[in-house]
């Protein structure tokens, strides 16, 4: 049986995944980080039951010129073959507005639960809360930085 570290870095190593994943438009490798009848609710809207819907609920991202999803502040606690896992992702978005772009900063917890399959531990369960946001105006694409 892998110890209480080699679990939690595993399942730390899900949600970089997913941030990940998310950020390159890897939409296949965002259904492997759930179980195939994954349950899940982004913002108030609870999808139906799959795995293939949590990615389809998630590809607009591929809409946005680039996101970037910061996984922070872990808690795990495992118990057996479970684990309850809550997370910290704080994720800027770049859109566009008007005749340029905007970046929306927006801080998020993950209250998911984990099991562990013969894959690995892939999450169940999941509830994504949007705890702040605010939007600034940017511009893209990034110049090239130059130091004075």
């Amino acid at each position: 049986m892998p110890s209480y570290a080699e679990d939690r870095a595993a399942i730390e190593q899900i949600l970089t995944t997913y941030a990940r994943a998310c950020d390159r438009r890897e939409f296949e490798t965002v259904g492997e980080c759930f179980t195939a009848d994954a349950q899940a609710e982004y913002s108030g809207v609870r999808l139906a039951r799959g795995a293939e819907h949590i990615v389809a609920h998630m590809a607009p991202l591929a809409n946005l010129p680039v996101t970037q999803h910061v996984v922070g502040s872990v808690s795990v606690e495992v118990d057996g073959d479970t684990a309850t896992v809550a997370s910290y992702t704080v994720v800027h978005m770049v859109r566009t507005a008007g005749e340029g772009h905007e970046v929306v900063h927006r801080g998020l917890t993950y209250d998911d639960r984990f099991v562990r399959t013969p894959q690995g531990w892939r999450i169940a369960d999941r509830v994504h809360r949007v705890l702040w946001s605010t939007t600034d105006p940017t511009v893209w694409p990034v110049p090239r930085f130059t130091a004075r």
